[in-house]
């Protein structure tokens, strides 16, 4: 049977939770959860997503919460499960099945799911939220006081950046590298929507831009 399609928002809060197989726990000893958490830091700052809790607590199984923040999800996850598989190098088969992925939609649901895993840090007294990993604020409270939150601003943002090379808007934009590298930066830069980028990019269609946005992140 195929499997289900995921439901993904490049700009979703997730809880993920990944479980190994029978062959062998994920975490051994607070050893592999170093490393496993030195894998999970590079890819933050690779991909640039937002880590607001994880836990290593359970030998068999983690959690994350995590905001895409722009980023493809899948790629994200790819990234930090092959690198660690790499890392523990088991004789057979490290994890059980894909990871889950649940779309966190409101606050309430958020706090919710946080208060079960700190209860688990709780329980097991290890590898809790370590502020140097993640973000401490609420992801349904953060603020974006400096972002481009109209068309109008957005327009200003790309002049401003063409007279820096010496170029006007639309030269700018001829190339098809600059312009999906821009479309990448204004998408976590501002407020707008992916129909409003598109329309502030040379009347891109919002599948384009989501294209784009999945293939460059």
């Amino acid at each position: 049977m195929a499997r289900k399609a995921r439901d993904v928002e490049v700009f979703g809060i997730y809880h993920i939770m990944q479980t190994s197989s029978d062959v062998r726990p994920l975490f051994v000893n607070n050893q592999d959860r170093s490393k496993f958490l030195s894998i999970l830091n590079n890819a933050k700052n690779r991909f640039g997503f937002k880590l607001f809790a994880y836990c290593l607590r359970n030998p068999q199984k983690y959690h994350l919460i995590i905001h895409a923040n722009g980023s493809d999800l899948s790629k994200i996850m790819k990234s930090i499960n092959i690198a660690y598989a790499m890392y523990v190098k088991s004789e057979g088969k490290l994890y059980k099945d894909r990871y889950k992925s649940n779309l966190i939609k409101t606050a309430k649901e958020y706090e919710t799911i946080k208060s079960e895993i700190e209860t688990d840090w709780e329980e097991y007294n290890c590898f809790n939220s370590d502020p140097s990993y993640c973000d401490t604020s609420s992801p349904f409270e953060e603020t974006c006081d400096d972002c481009i939150r109209t068309i109008e601003e957005g327009y200003a943002e790309l002049d401003t950046i063409a007279r820096k090379e010496n170029l006007t808007v639309d030269l700018l934009l001829k190339s098809k590298e600059k312009r999906n590298a821009l479309i990448v930066d204004f998408r976590k830069i501002s407020l707008l929507s992916l129909k409003d980028i598109g329309e502030l990019f040379g009347g891109l269609s919002e599948s384009t831009v989501c294209k784009i946005l999945k293939k460059e992140l």
